[in-house]
């Protein structure tokens, strides 16, 4: 800012120049042509009034003495030819002309001629009336004379000095302006042109600058050129660079590669996940997650060699580059103890912390030749190895590729299908001891082209891409609707619906808001969880359940027996119901499966936990399960799913023999 207002000081002094330049030259040239004027004109004057006192000593000397006009007519005559300012001559006795010489006109614009005439008296007359009293012959006698002045003389003679100073004038003006110019161009147009070129790098530094201020710009310019080429530098290093893990970044990566592909070396890309992070920052803070991610990456660094690369490319994405990939095994065992490594559990800011991470791997020139494809297929492979249930590594394949274009398509397709309202609730009964129905389960049908999609096709992938949530929002106002239709029957409003929530849903905020929407009718609806929902945050999922179990709904555990906390789970967690899965009643028929069912049963009412037998398809599997003390029973036995309109006709003509 300092060097723009020098700038414009500058243009301020150089317009106070000209303006001073011109006034002065004005003044003075004013000054000049009003003397030279005075001077010419007292000249002209001085002429005039002699030829006025000639004129009247010559009527004088002859006429007072009675001599013939013709002794003076010589004389005006010559008067008249000779004067440049007198074009003519009319001379009266008393008021009668008697004299005549050269060319009159009108009597008009007349002065009296007293001693003397100043010029612009002349100027502004065009006749000089010159009295003369003569004493002749005992008397006097009045003669008058009239003299007629050239005015063309006089105003071309006034034009002609002003045209000739005017002239003179703007010629110096012109050759002052034209010095001034010069100076200008010289010392401060071509140093700044000189200077804008050095600011755009198109010129050197300029030397011997004359003007101070100059000098100064082209210093600071100087000085700001060295920054910004360290600046530059320091740019340039850090676009390479993570700013959290000071790791290499993904164009660091990028360009990493692509050297190794024009060496056409073989190599390996690993990309690695850690997995859940986005629930570690969410719970713990972002600055837990980051500690977290630079905790990870030195370990990351301990492991890649010397020769290898490593860089972080997103949150919690890192993609290594290993060497030796000729033998897959050796690599395959390298990043088996590298996740092994990573599995454990973390103590930062007195927050205990676990991590696993997700690995896929591509190799050069085996799955792809260009790096694009490269990333893409060891992301494909790393989409793999979290659909497998995370920590773990996968290797890119055709078939693995093929799988995932196929769920591509079916992810897309579920877009469309949400759009379009393709869904349909299915309702499958669920009967007490005595066989009578008590409720039933709501599982969600993708009708597409008049098939129906089963839903281990597309739940899971609908999990992964996250559409589960509008899914599960869909299901629940679809189970809302239909017990508020079942209270308008009485065969029907008694009947209890529970619908299946993911996990991903239970933690999702708009989960609890929703249910809130529809608790008018909590007693008639039941929720459906897994165990997954309590494996990665046990406290919120409690906090969420006891506000679940406040608005007044009840809490169904599914799939149970199926997961690795099972027994902690009914210990720290209030449900209600305990649905044993069908694995474990496909297997009551024997000894040890028995057991085991009876051992839950027993468990879950030492905990006022009912329960409910899924997948129950034949008599003699009812009975012993009603003899074990099951409370509730699910499964073909009884009825398939129904879409809605059957499900209603069946409830209206169920029997069951026991």
């Amino acid at each position: 800012m300092k060097y723009l207002e020098r700038f414009m000081r500058i243009k301020s002094f150089l317009i106070l120049i000209n303006l001073l330049l011109v006034i002065v030259l004005t003044s003075l040239f004013y000054y000049f042509y009003l003397m030279q004027k005075e001077r010419i004109f007292s000249y002209l004057s001085d002429n005039l009034n002699k030829e006025i006192l000639d004129a009247k000593f010559i009527i004088k000397k002859y006429l007072a003495k009675d001599e013939d006009l013709d002794e003076i007519r010589p004389f005006y005559d010559r008067l008249v030819l000779k004067s440049e300012l007198i074009k003519g001559v009319l001379l009266k006795k008393e008021n009668k002309t008697i004299l005549i010489s050269g060319d009159i006109e009108k009597l008009n614009n007349i002065i009296i001629y007293k001693e003397r005439l100043k010029f612009n008296e002349i100027l502004e007359s065009n006749v000089i009336k010159v009295p003369v009293k003569i004493f002749s012959n005992n008397k006097y006698v009045n003669y008058t004379i009239y003299l007629f002045l050239n005015k063309n003389v006089i105003t071309n003679l006034v034009e002609d000095l002003k045209f000739k100073f005017m002239f003179v004038y703007f010629f110096i003006l012109m050759l002052v302006f034209s010095i001034e110019n010069y100076l200008v161009n010289k010392f401060i147009v071509k140093p700044l042109i000189k200077l804008k070129n050095f600011s755009k790098k198109l010129e050197t530094e300029p030397k011997n600058l004359k003007i101070k201020e100059f000098n100064e710009i082209k210093t600071s310019l100087k000085q700001s050129f060295d920054k910004l080429e360290m600046t530059i530098d320091d740019l340039y290093k850090t676009t390479l660079t993570d700013y959290l893990t000071r790791l290499g970044n993904r164009k660091f990566l990028e360009k990493s590669v692509k050297e190794l592909i024009n060496k056409n070396e073989k190599f390996c890309m690993v990309f690695l996940d850690l997995d859940n992070f986005k629930e570690i920052n969410d719970y713990y803070g972002h600055s837990v997650g980051d500690e977290l991610i630079i905790e990870i990456s030195e370990i990351l660094k301990e492991f890649t060699k010397e020769d290898e690369i490593i860089s972080r490319v997103g949150g919690d994405e890192f993609v290594l580059i290993l060497k030796g990939c000729d033998d897959k095994t050796y690599i395959n065992n390298r990043l088996n103890k590298l996740l092994n490594q990573l599995n454990r559990r973390w103590v930062l800011r007195d927050y205990e912390i676990k991590t696993s991470v997700s690995m896929g791997v591509s190799i050069y020139p085996d799955n792809a030749i260009i790096y694009e494809e490269l990333l893409k297929k060891s992301d494909i492979a790393l989409y793999e190895s979290k659909s497998r249930g995370k920590n773990s590594v996968t290797f890119f394949d055709d078939m693995l590729e093929v799988k995932v274009k196929k769920e591509f398509i079916i992810k897309n397709d579920l877009v469309k299908a949400l759009e379009k309202n393709d869904f349909s609730l299915y309702l499958q009964p669920k009967v007490d001891m005595t066989g009578k129905i008590v409720g039933c389960e709501g599982l969600i049908r993708w009708i597409k082209n008049n098939q129906i999609i089963p839903p281990n096709e597309f739940i899971p992938i609908a999990e992964k891409s996250g559409l589960i949530l509008k899914i599960g929002e869909w299901v629940m106002k679809k189970s809302f609707d239909i017990v508020k239709e079942f209270q308008n029957d009485e065969d029907l409003k008694n009947i209890k619906l529970s619908f299946n929530v993911s996990p991903l849903q239970f933690k999702c905020e708009n989960f609890l808001f929703n249910l809130e929407k529809i608790k008018e009718f909590a007693n008639m609806l039941e929720i459906e969880i897994t165990e997954s929902v309590f494996i990665e945050d046990k406290k919120k999922a409690k906090e969420i359940i006891e506000k679940i179990h406040n608005l007044g709904f009840k809490i169904n555990l599914d799939d149970f027996g199926t997961g690795y906390s099972s027994l902690s789970v009914l210990k720290e967690f209030d449900i209600d119901y305990l649905k044993i899965d069908k694995a474990f009643i496909d297997d009551i028929m024997s000894e040890n499966g028995m057991v085991f069912v009876k051992t839950i049963v027993n468990m879950s009412k030492s905990l006022s936990i009912k329960t409910v037998a899924e997948g129950v398809e034949s008599k003699e599997q009812f009975n012993i399960l009603k003899n074990i003390g099951v409370d509730v029973y699910q499964g073909y036995l009884f009825s398939k799913p129904l879409p809605k309109e059957e499900f209603i006709k069946f409830v209206k003509s169920y029997t069951f023999n026991l």
